[in-house]
């Protein structure tokens, strides 16, 4: 999925590359200027790239297909990275102990225990209120 979606960035139109060269070299460039006014000594760390992005943004689009290949590329790899790490996290730090403190509560949300004596363990359902709003039909 990852593979055919970079191939689709081959595919960007000058419009594409004109907002990705304008966007992201106004970023560095306005990082730049907050470093430069605070006297931060690495601004041109930050102007240095801002500068011909904005430039080539704004007058040579398709000069810009490569970086912006790269860029996005970047961009979707950490993503799913960081998505993955962070539902990883949540799920062990989060959803296990909560499982493992209701297990230890003797709370069986899926009414899974066997009861020897019970005829069926099919729920009879009331459906003559509705639950929820959703399940209101509106009348015109």
């Amino acid at each position: 999925m990852l593979r055919e979606d970079i191939k689709g960035l081959m595919r960007a139109t000058p419009r594409d590359l004109r907002s990705f060269g304008l966007t992201v070299g106004g970023v560095f460039c306005t990082l730049g200027l907050l470093c430069g006014l605070r006297h931060i000594p690495y601004w041109p760390w930050f102007v240095a790239p801002g500068v011909p992005l904005v430039v080539l943004g704004a007058m040579a689009p398709r000069i810009l297909r490569w970086i912006y290949v790269g860029w996005i590329t970047l961009a979707m790899l950490l993503g799913a990275v960081v998505s993955t790490v962070l539902l990883t996290l949540l799920f062990f730090l989060v959803v296990t102990p909560m499982g493992l403190a209701a297990r230890l509560a003797g709370k069986d949300f899926l009414s899974r225990k066997l009861e020897p004596g019970a005829a069926s363990y099919w729920l009879v359902r009331d459906i003559s209120t509705p639950k929820a709003k959703h399940e209101h039909q509106q009348q015109y």
